[in-house]
């Protein structure tokens, strides 16, 4: 891992971060349990296919988590913090689907020290969610 004095240098507009990922069922009741979010939309499969989907929901809050995993571990060290973020949920995505995480740095501020960045989940050929971040760097 690089020192902090230089680490800022490895963040620049244009550097981009991906990853698949997909949740179970586990993760589903686990995520139940903290949140107590149990709508039938979740967890219920006669109630979603009501609704023309093919199963239960997974929770856009769930998906959101991967916003944590790409400040606290996927950026190019640990000096950076979430500040704020907005996610748009386009389309549904359900237990065991193989997602992708991709973002891109699209601004980098030298006086302030943020940073801003642009993100797309996928899967099975559909935008799932997409929406930007912006993390502060305390290195």
């Amino acid at each position: 891992m690089p020192n902090s004095a230089s680490s800022w240098d490895l963040y620049f507009e244009g550097l981009q971060v991906n990853w698949k990922f997909s949740f179970s069922q586990a993760d589903m009741q686990a995520f139940i349990g903290l949140s107590s979010d149990d709508s039938p939309i979740h967890t219920d499969a006669e109630f979603a296919k009501a609704r023309n989907y093919k199963s239960p929901l997974l929770h856009g809050a769930l998906l959101s988590t991967q916003l944590s995993r790409l400040i606290g571990k996927e950026l190019p060290d640990s000096n950076a913090m979430t500040v704020g973020f907005a996610i748009d949920f386009i389309n549904p995505s359900y237990v065991n689907e193989e997602l992708e995480f991709n973002a891109q740095l699209t601004h980098k501020s030298e006086s302030t020290r943020l940073i801003e960045l642009k993100f797309k989940i996928t899967g099975e050929g559909k935008v799932v969610g997409k929406g930007k971040i912006s993390a502060r760097w305390q290195g």
